[in-house]
């Protein structure tokens, strides 16, 4: 009877310990399926709901893979032994997990957003002169910069343009441009419309390759330097039919049309470097293809810097 007995403790109480910890692994399956399905992967990008879903699904079943593993073990040991396989079960879960986790995110794949760049605009005819178009008003001269010698100075001396727009020198050469015309200084007005009138003190007596070069290298590290800037090539006006006939001149005869060459000339450059040519000439024209009216045979006067305002306002891109 004593045997019995003892042999029935030992059951009854293996019984109870088997109870007591499968409803412990029970209770801690449930805590861990809550913990995995609270806590789902967070992706460094967006992705679709299906992606989310698949890697937690993934995760949960893992873990019960691994808890139902260790249950089928646990009822053939002591309950020192149960607390280190629950120990084990809670390691592995979160090993699982942890692996889980980094592996769907390196396996998402990353896709750069494209780049689409603006078509450049190839419909613009630059071997022609800028046409006409809708008049400006006169604010528009505070979004540009005027560059050259007395005629364009002239522009702020008959206050068409404020004098900080106005970037010139009397009596001054394309060979020293570079010698009075800081591009820098350019740059700093932050013009949006860059208009440059050059050639008449040198179109009688310098070669004109050797003009077109320098002209050409001084713009291009204006474009260089300003390159959200529209460019103007402006041509040089012609002279009066008196100041075409004066034989005291040391340096020779200005002529029409040698301007009108030269001025074709500064249209090519215009052309070649995608630049506007603003042909002014046939404004300041009378019916001979002379200056109308000078106060010295080559600058213009009050009304016709009237006129060359005008020109420029109504001859934009737009």
């Amino acid at each position: 009877m004593k045997v019995t007995a003892a042999v029935l403790s030992v059951i009854f109480a293996g019984s109870y310990i088997s109870c007591v910890v499968e409803e412990e692994l029970n209770s801690y399956k449930e805590k861990s399926h809550a913990e995995v399905s609270d806590n789902p992967v967070v992706y460094d990008i967006t992705e679709t709901v299906s992606a989310e879903q698949t890697t937690a699904e993934t995760t949960v079943n893992t873990t019960e893979a691994v808890t139902a593993t260790t249950i089928t073990t646990v009822t053939a040991v002591t309950s020192t032994t149960t607390t280190t396989t629950m120990e084990t079960v809670v390691s592995e879960t979160e090993t699982v997990t942890t692996e889980t986790s980094a592996e769907e995110v390196t396996t998402v794949p990353v896709t750069a957003a494209p780049v689409t760049e603006a078509p450049a605009n190839n419909t613009y005819n630059y071997g022609a002169p800028v046409p006409e178009s809708a008049a400006k008003d006169k604010t528009y001269y505070d979004k540009c910069a005027f560059i050259g010698d007395s005629h364009i100075k002239g522009m702020s001396g008959y206050a068409l343009v404020s004098p900080e727009r106005v970037f010139a020198q009397n009596g001054m050469s394309i060979s020293h441009i570079n010698d009075y015309i800081s591009v820098d200084s350019v740059k700093a007005s932050k013009a949006e419309n860059v208009y440059i009138m050059m050639g008449t003190n040198g179109v009688m007596w310098i070669n004109w390759d050797t003009m077109i070069s320098q002209y050409e290298e001084f713009v291009q590290r204006v474009a260089s330097e300003m390159p959200s800037s529209s460019i103007y090539i402006i041509s040089i006006p012609p002279v009066t039919a008196e100041r075409e006939t004066r034989a005291d001149v040391a340096s020779g005869k200005y002529l029409n049309s040698d301007i009108d060459a030269y001025n074709n000339e500064l249209l090519k450059m215009a052309e070649k470097n995608q630049w506007y040519f603003l042909d002014v000439n046939p404004s300041l024209k009378n019916e001979s293809g002379c200056l109308r009216s000078s106060t010295d045979g080559v600058h213009m006067t009050k009304d016709l810097y009237d006129v060359f305002g005008e020109y420029i306002l109504s001859h934009t891109v737009q």
